[in-house]
Formats: structure tokens, C-alpha cells, sequence
């Protein structure tokens, strides 16, 4: 029996959850191909604060969660997320990466759509591309999830506990899914933030996907993400970090797309929030990719206790965090 107490405050986990990826991963030129028209981005969001009404949070009975309409406030069952989920595509679930409420959702979310006449992808944040064959045989059933982590050292691969991973790999084999590794491999990650893009070898340049660093409401939230950790760091340091963030959100997307077109009929995307949310970093770059598909996010909030819910949901929905929102039951402790 695992309890759970979340412990990190949400603008900080953001943080902690891009430099865990970044840092294990100044630069203004952008790696381009032709195949893709230029980007199309998301609107700027704007909502009228005095039109949003945020239903109650209410848990039935036991239960660990209470989910809202992302744009609404409505509250809505699980069944009624799941009928959103079906009808997607590309299904993003967010998770900040300590903490096993996110991942019990995840895990909930997979069981659900899992099902023997559906063509499922379930893509991993956590993996990069080297893993894939690992995946594979693991999905084949060659591998146990146990066996798996410990042929790729999963402590090197990611380094947040496989404890909190297990589950989700369990209901993915166990829904007969096909298992993709998303992300860019750290090596060429760090490469980018360290030298740049100009200064990539060409066989470096060759492993990146199509880039849009140009969306400007994405990279102001992410000064703003990255200023509010009380990280010193300069301009040029800062915009190295956001160009590495942006290699990670187009390589999960293009991942994401190339899965659809290889005959998966959804996808479903397990990564962070700061990856997730508010829907630029890979929602729309998988939009840009593939026109005319639809996404769905599922976005888990962190540091909501009953005094904060209400506000909480409401600045969610103000900001576009997600198309769904999920309230894990209040800092009580819970059993998973």
C-alpha cells in the first residue's frame, strides 16, 4: 500500500520537473526542414474572469479525484472524461514526476481506453529513443516490467522511482498496447543548451525534429516558470534552457505523430505538465504536424488543499492549464 502527501508547490514543481529533464539534457537559430508549412500556433487565450464559475469540488464517496471541464468549471464524472478521451486522438495525461497520485491516474486513464479492438500507443516522457527495442519486447511480453527497468538501469534512464512507474507499465501490457519512447536523447539535449543549435556537428543537427522556437506567449511563460524558482541565471542561459525545452516538446510530438502514422488509432501521452499544459508546449506541435487532429489534456493540479480549490480551478481555467482538469483528493492521505 503506497500513501501519498503532496509536498512541492506547483510553480516550483514545474521548475524542478523541466531542470530534471534539461539539466540531464544560447541559441536563436532554427533548425528547419521543408516538410512542414510554417507554424501555426494556439491563439492567445482570453476568458472573462467574471464568466467563470467553478462547480464544487465534491469526492464521491472514496474516491481520489474530482475532475472539471478545463474551459467550463463544470464538474464531470470519469465516465464522462473517458467519452472526451475516446474521442481524441492524441490523449496528453500530465504528471508531476514525484508524486504517485499523478501516476495512479495515469495508470487509470491506460486501463480505461486499453482495449483489444483499439490500435493504442501508450508514449513515455520518461524514455528516449535508444529504449525503444527495450519497449518493444516488454510490450511482446519478452520483458516483465521489472526485467525491463533493469536492462535499461532505470535510474540512469530517468531517475524518479520505478515504484511509481510500474503500475502504468502493467495496465499498458496487460491493454495489449504498443509502447513508444518519446524523447530526445539527453546527450543531444545537453548538446543543445551547452553549444547551441549553430554550433551543432551535422550529425547532431540530423537527429532533430522540426523546431518552432518563435511562439512568444510559450517562451515568456517559461522565463516566468524558470524566474520563480529563484534560479540565478542570465538571458542567454535562460533562452539555452528554453531552446533545449522546445527540442524535448517537438521530439515528443513528432514521436506522437509518427506513432499515428504508423496505424495507432490514439495515442496516449504520459509526460509532465510543464510539457502539457496550457497546450504549448507538445499539444500544439503535435496540431502543427498532423492538421485537423484531435488532442485532448488531462492535467493533474498540484498543492490544492480546501481552502485553495476553487481559486486553484479558477486560475487553471483563466490560463487554458488543460481540457480537463483533475483535483487529487485534498492533502489528506490517500491509499493507492
Amino acid at each position: 500500500m503506497t500513501r501519498h502527501r503532496p509536498k512541492v508547490l506547483p510553480r516550483a514543481a514545474l521548475l524542478c520537473g523541466l531542470l530534471c529533464g534539461l539539466l540531464g539534457g544560447g541559441c536563436v537559430t532554427v533548425h528547419e526542414r521543408a516538410s512542414l508549412p510554417p507554424p501555426t500556433r494556439r491563439p492567445q487565450r482570453h476568458v472573462d474572469p467574471a464568466t467563470v464559475v467553478v462547480d464544487a469540488v465534491r469526492f464521491d464517496g472514496d474516491a481520489a479525484y474530482a475532475y472539471f471541464d478545463g474551459n467550463s468549471g463544470a464538474s464531470l464524472t470519469f465516465d464522462e472524461v473517458l467519452v472526451r478521451a475516446r474521442a481524441a486522438q492524441v490523449v496528453l495525461v500530465g504528471e508531476q514526476h514525484d508524486q504517485a497520485v499523478h501516476h495512479e491516474l495515469q495508470r487509470r486513464v491506460v486501463a480505461a481506453l486499453a482495449a483489444p479492438n483499439v490500435r493504442l500507443t501508450v508514449g513515455f516522457e520518461m524514455l528516449s529513443w535508444g529504449y525503444q527495442a527495450a519497449l518493444d519486447r516488454l510490450a511482446r511480453g519478452q520483458l516483465d516490467p521489472d526485467a525491463f527497468a533493469a536492462e535499461i538501469d532505470w535510474g540512469k534512464a530517468w531517475g524518479f522511482p520505478f515504484e511509481l512507474y510500474r503500475p502504468v507499465f502493467h495496465a499498458a501490457v496487460a491493454g495489449q498496447a504498443s509502447l513508444a519512447a518519446l524523447n530526445a536523447p539527453r546527450e543531444l539535449v545537453r548538446a543543445v543548451r551547452t553549444k547551441g543549435l549553430a554550433s551543432l556537428s551535422p550529425d547532431e543537427l540530423g537527429q532533430l525534429p522540426d523546431l518552432d522556437v518563435g511562439d512568444a506567449i510559450h517562451r515568456e511563460w517559461f522565463k516566468g516558470i524558470f524566474s520563480s524558482g529563484g534560479h540565478p541565471a542570465t538571458s542567454g542561459e535562460v533562452e539555452a534552457f528554453y531552446v533545449a525545452q522546445v527540442v524535448w516538446d517537438e521530439s515528443m510530438a513528432d514521436r506522437t505523430v509518427r506513432a499515428l502514422e504508423g496505424g495507432a488509432e490514439q495515442v496516449i501521452v504520459l509526460a509532465g505538465v510543464g510539457h502539457v499544459a496550457r497546450g504549448r508546449g507538445i499539444p500544439q506541435r503535435v496540431e502543427r504536424r498532423r492538421p485537423g487532429v484531435r488532442v485532448v489534456s488531462v492535467v493533474p493540479l498540484t498543492g490544492v488543499d480546501e481552502d485553495n480549490a476553487q481559486d486553484r480551478l479558477r486560475q487553471a481555467i483563466l490560463h487554458g492549464e488543460g481540457d480537463i482538469l483533475v483535483v487529487p483528493r485534498f492533502e489528506r492521505e490517500i491509499d493507492l
